[in-house]
This record gives structure tokens, C-alpha cells and sequence, in this order.
């Protein structure tokens, strides 16, 4: 972390007497050098360079030095303050280096995290992709009514949070039912299985569950089971998903620049991670019209789920 500097400076003044006599005097005052932040990219585009983008802009007008970097250009030979890894690649890269420097993790799931992060002794938070699983579950309790069977499909990555899920689920009255999955044969069976005694689904992001190769068989499978999907993006919303819940990429730099200009003067250890407190409700209407669903509208559903704490 930069040290405070002396700014100094020569003062003159006159005193008047019988001999004419020029006073100099040096004057301290203390400043502080310019924070230097690294935001680390997982990928240059697409939503890692919006989320940059705006991080950049809000932390440059509080006057902070701030620099772009793709997961090549790191090297040894740099001085920072603080680090931001924007998404897993770019976490995996920070926490595998012999450093000191503070990490923030954003666009990361919380069980990719807790993963990474798991014994390292780096000083590091984040600001997790997911959501609050307990607006999840109020999501579904205002939006579904009457849809109380909840499934979810838990894959290696998100089966530690099982415990998180019933207690969100409990909060909401909600019964969730689960299958465990270890290897990719092994998620349509269970889906299909799952399918039979459940009212909604729940997609969490976890890679063993949710990939390119899957994806539109899972859509196609649960469509044809008149199954409706709460996802936690709008790529999943607009592949299929009828609800979404997720905030916008622009929404996680803006709140990673607030959170930063908010603990970077304090000095101190990184604060606990935390999910975020932005989100948007998105709805696929062809799908919902297509399972005859009738839903409230965003506005109704964004101000219920402001009502919540959920940190």
C-alpha cells in the first residue's frame, strides 16, 4: 500500500526592522500518493471488458491510476495496490502467485471461490456472480405462487452449498428436492428423475451442470416436461430459462468501484465477500406464454425483492 509522502515547499516572508530580513521557511504538508489498481481479465471482451470498463471509469474519477490487464500480459515486475480478477481464470492466476497485494474477486460463483480460495493465505475478497439464494427463493415464492416444489440439479462445484439452498428454500416455505451429479452421463437421468416430482428448477452456475454441450438438450428436455427454469443469467433467460435473476455486468463494476473507494482508505484487511446488492429480474415471455404461466410484472417483482436484506 503507498506510504503518505511529505509535500514540501519554501515559504518567504519579510520581516521589517532596521535590518530589512528575508524569512524562509520549509513547510511539510502531508498528501497521499495516487492508488494503483490492476484489473486482471479473464477474456478482453465481452462481459469482463463491460464490467472493466465501467470499474475503470468510476475509480479513475476518484482519482485512482488504473490498468487493463489480459491474463498474458502479467509479469512479475509491477506495483499495484490493489488487484481485481474478473472472472475464474483470472482469480486462479492471482491466488497462484507468491504476492501480498489485496485481491477483489468479482464475476466468480461463490462455490468457485470458496474453491480457489480454499487455504490460500493471500488477503482476498469478492463480490460473488450468484445471487443471494434467498432472493432466489423469494423470487420464486412472489412470481409462483403456488409452485412450492423446488429441484435443483448440484453439481462438484455447487454440492457444498446444499445446506445455504435448504435454509433459503426453508425462509420461503419452499420443499427443495436435489440430485447430486459427479460426471456428465449422469445429468439428464437425474433431471428426468427430478423432473417427475418438482414445479420449478433451479439452474446454479456450476460448469458440470451448466455448459455449451448440454445446454440445449437441458432447455429442450425441460420444455418438453412443462417444467419452468429460474437461471442466474440472461444469456440462460434468453436461451430458454423462463426466469432470470443476475446482475448486469455494468451493475458489478460500478458496485466493485463503490465497495473499493470504500475500503481502500481505511488500510485495512479485506472486508468478508459478499453477493451483490444490484440485481434484474428478466423474463422470457414466449416460454412462459408456452407453459401458460402468468406472471406479476418486473416492476412489481423488483420492488418486492428491494424490500429484502439479504447480505
Amino acid at each position: 500500500m503507498n506510504m503518505r509522502l511529505p509535500l514540501c515547499v519554501i515559504q518567504a516572508s519579510r520581516m521589517w526592522g532596521s535590518f530589512g530580513l528575508l524569512l524562509l521557511t520549509l513547510v511539510c504538508t502531508p498528501t497521499w500518493a495516487v492508488t494503483t489498481v490492476t484489473l486482471l481479465l479473464s477474456d478482453m471482451g465481452g462481459i469482463y471488458q463491460e464490467a472493466a470498463q465501467a470499474l475503470q471509469t468510476d475509480l479513475e474519477q476518484a482519482g485512482m491510476q488504473v490498468t487493463q490487464q489480459g491474463l498474458l500480459q502479467r509479469s512479475d515486475q509491477r506495483r499495484e495496490d490493489w488487484v481485481v480478477a474478473l472472472g475464474v481464470a483470472a482469480l486462479q492466476q492471482v491466488m497462484a502467485e507468491r504476492d501480498t497485494t489485496p485481491v477483489l474477486s468479482i464475476l466468480v460463483p461463490r462455490a468457485s471461490y470458496l474453491r480457489i480460495t480454499a487455504g490460500k493465505t493471500r488477503a482476498v475478497t469478492a463480490l460473488y456472480l450468484d445471487q443471494p439464494l434467498e432472493r432466489m427463493a423469494a423470487l420464486q415464492h412472489y412470481a409462483l405462487p403456488n409452485s412450492r416444489r423446488t429441484g435443483v440439479l448440484l453439481g462438484t462445484t455447487t454440492k457444498a452449498l446444499l445446506a445455504d439452498i435448504e435454509g433459503a428454500a426453508t425462509s420461503q416455505r419452499l420443499d427443495i428436492r436435489y440430485r447430486v451429479i459427479d460426471s456428465p452421463g449422469v445429468v439428464f437421468p437425474a433431471l428426468t428423475e427430478l423432473s417427475e416430482d418438482v414445479d420449478v428448477l433451479w439452474l446454479l452456475p456450476d460448469p458440470l451442470i451448466v455448459n455449451r454441450n448440454n445446454l440445449q438438450s437441458l432447455f429442450l428436455q425441460t420444455y418438453r416436461q412443462r417444467l419452468p427454469i429460474l437461471a442466474y443469467s440472461s444469456a440462460l433467460v434468453q436461451a430458454g430459462a423462463m426466469l432470470g435473476l443476475y446482475a448486469t455486468p455494468a451493475q458489478f463494476g460500478h458496485e466493485a468501484a463503490q465497495w473499493l473507494k470504500t475500503v481502500i482508505p481505511t488500510g485495512g484487511k479485506p472486508p468478508p465477500p459478499r453477493y451483490p446488492t444490484s440485481f434484474v429480474i428478466a423474463v422470457n415471455p414466449t416460454v412462459a406464454r408456452s407453459l401458460n404461466v402468468s406472471l406479476p410484472s418486473l416492476e412489481e417483482l423488483t420492488q418486492r425483492l428491494n424490500t429484502m436484506d439479504t447480505r
